[in-house]
């Protein structure tokens, strides 16, 4: 762990009493696509290393997942999965939906705990307040503060690290791969029953009345999907908030392909406090096309210039999801973003807690398994610290966004640092044959071809198959 971030943690412990403090069970209720309530969005994750993708997901008494499409929010707000997981972080503890957090804090990386209780404490959050608030048994007000709304799995991309759960389009393609596919852990990863996805949940009157109840405590707002710029409800929503007058008053953040943004959406955001429009990208051109298929770059970088025109409320990041394919080339990738002279693209206010340096955000990839960056050959990780080296020189002579940068914002190479003791920390080369069997496949069903896409993998294609059985 950096001295970095023990500064944080002993911050949180000073702030709160506790140094596994996180600010979300008090505040934020967040959805998968199909309507099944998690503790957030990066929770499932914490279930990538024993198999139970169910870890992070609020559990009732009988065991089965709260879903919005049977269950209600408040419902859900105090059931013991929820004051269990307060309770625990009260105590000091980590609860077991909240690993990846930690695994990630102690290589280094600012997790999405630590930029949360940065991002709440700037807005002048009173954690001490709900602290205070919390009863013995873990019960909190019937108050929630922030929402992570996946509005269902309608997406128009099939990107080769989702499934069905996520994206529609992958449907397409689903049966064709669970029928070629041998990998028992790709199988179970990517496993989809359709008849019973809820794509509809969001459609519930009651659902709703819950969520416009809460308007007026309701400070954020997070959107993803599928996309939830395909989604009418999400514009709706939107709508109501400004009808009922407390736009002025909530943050909005998407994550998002922006490929069907439109002039009406920009006018809604216009009335809000402030939106953070995050571009899902994972790197240039022919290589996106295969990663967030199919892709096409000039609508990538249509995209891109009309969000770096938007008003003043708006904020603009490229989000990359560090993975197999794509790790090598985020130094190239880097110098491209650089190379276009955005004037708002990731140029916001860098905060000691803001990602990539101001050239884009990262986020480490734990699921699938199969696609982490970790599975890659020790020989292929050393070839990757050395190119993130030569781009460290790079980057400090050629990059800087006022003449104090490097001083003020330390983090920003840190982030680059702290993917190459992610990656360093376990060996996952024994996945190696499911992630051939999986893209051996998917690339007969998609017609492309991995091996042009990513000649750096050639190594991966001449080991020999392992017999899955």
């Amino acid at each position: 762990m950096s001295e970095k971030i023990k500064g944080y943690i002993k911050i949180i412990e000073e702030r709160t009493g506790s140094p596994t403090f996180c600010v979300l069970p008090w505040v934020h209720m967040a959805t998968r696509p199909n309507g099944d309530c998690r503790l957030c969005c990066v929770a499932n994750a914490s279930g990538a290393h024993s198999g139970d993708h169910t870890v992070g997901l609020l559990k009732k008494e009988n065991g089965e997942p709260a879903n919005f499409g049977k269950d209600t929010p408040l419902s859900a707000w105090n059931n013991d999965y929820m004051k269990d997981v307060r309770k625990t972080m009260l105590a000091g503890k980590v609860p077991a939906s909240c690993s990846k957090c930690f695994e990630e804090e102690s290589n280094g990386v600012v997790s999405k705990r630590l930029w949360e209780m940065y991002d709440w404490n700037n807005d002048g959050f009173d954690f001490n307040k709900v602290i205070n608030e919390t009863q013995p048994d873990g019960t909190v007000p019937p108050v929630i503060r922030y929402l992570d709304l996946r509005l269902g799995h309608t997406c128009n991309l099939k990107c080769v690290m989702c499934s069905p759960h996520d994206s529609s389009r992958w449907t397409q393609d689903y049966d064709k791969v669970m029928s070629s596919v041998k990998s028992p852990i790709v199988l179970k990863q990517i496993n989809w029953d359709g008849n019973e996805f809820n794509n509809y949940w969001y459609e519930k009157p009651e659902f709703w009345d819950d969520i416009f109840e809460q308007i007026p405590h309701i400070k954020k707002l997070y959107f993803a999907g599928g996309e939830p710029l395909m989604i009418k409800e999400h514009q709706r929503f939107l709508e109501e908030i400004i009808r009922r007058g407390y736009s002025k008053e909530i943050s909005l953040r998407y994550n998002s392909n922006g490929l069907l943004l439109t002039e009406n959406m920009i006018k809604l955001w216009e009335q809000f406090k402030h939106v953070k429009f995050n571009v899902s990208i994972d790197a240039e051109s022919d290589r996106n096309f295969y990663i967030r298929y199919p892709t096409e770059w000039n609508d990538v970088m249509k995209t891109l210039r009309r969000l770096d025109e938007t008003p003043d409320n708006i904020s603009t990041s490229i989000e990359v999801a560090v993975q197999a394919l794509n790790v090598e080339h985020l130094p190239d990738f880097a110098k491209f973003v650089l190379g276009q002279n955005f004037k708002k693209v990731n140029k916001h206010y860098l905060a000691e807690y803001q990602a990539g340096g101001g050239i884009f955000s990262m986020h480490l990839l734990f699921i699938p398994t199969f696609l982490s960056a970790r599975i890659l050959s020790t020989e292929h990780k050393q070839r990757i610290r050395a190119k993130f080296l030569e781009f460290k020189q790079w980057l400090f002579d050629n990059y800087r966004q006022d003449d104090d940068f490097w001083v003020n914002n330390p983090y920003g190479w840190q982030r680059w640092e702290a993917i190459l003791r992610f990656i360093d920390a376990e060996d996952h080369s024994y996945m190696i044959p499911d992630f051939k069997d999986y893209f051996k496949n998917l690339d007969k069903i998609r017609d492309t071809n991995i091996q042009e896409i990513f000649p750096e993998l050639e190594y991966i294609w001449k080991s020999t198959d392992f017999n899955f059985s």
